[in-house]
């Protein structure tokens, strides 16, 4: 029994080496966020703190709305909602071109987003969708599906372009 145990360990290591040669995968490369901008499903972010500021100033300039995004390292539903509904081609084509992102690291940034947006109660994943001014027009809580994002995304970025 042990033996099969090893066996089945190696062979996923040499697996692993093989994928790891293959793909160039470094570890040195990954990130997931810096001074400035998280990197959340492939798209590029404003941090809170210095990034909120700057994402009104874009939003105003380019008459986009913002998609404040709260999330956690340590969430499941985070991790799955990035990869399903983000990392959907549709809706990051959408994110990308027609608004201004702003992603919130609840670990990091909690005070911005406790204040700020009356975060209380709601555990993450949640989708905060503001006009350039600041005010909330939708909201989407949890791990919602590509198609409901999408639905949702598509009114407040059609209510935002008619002003």
């Amino acid at each position: 029994m042990k033996t099969k145990k090893l066996t089945t360990i190696l062979v996923l290591i040499m697996i692993l080496a093989i994928a790891v040669g293959t793909y160039n995968i470094s570890l040195s490369e990954f990130r997931l966020s810096d001074k400035n901008n998280s990197y959340l499903a492939g798209l590029t972010w404003y941090r809170s703190a210095p990034g909120l500021e700057k994402g009104f100033e874009v939003a105003s300039q380019e008459n986009k709305p913002i998609a404040v995004y709260f999330w956690a390292i340590w969430c499941q539903y985070c991790a799955r909602f990035q990869t399903d509904t983000l990392g959907n081609p549709q809706v990051k084509k959408m994110l990308e071109n027609d608004f201004v992102l702003v992603a919130i690291d609840l670990d990091v940034e909690d005070s911005v987003s406790y204040k700020s947006y009356n975060y209380y109660g709601r555990p993450p994943p949640k989708v905060l969708f503001l006009d350039p001014s600041g005010k909330e027009l939708a909201g989407i809580y949890g791990a919602q599906d590509a198609a409901y994002f999408i639905s949702v995304a598509t009114k407040v970025r059609d209510q935002v372009r008619s002003k």
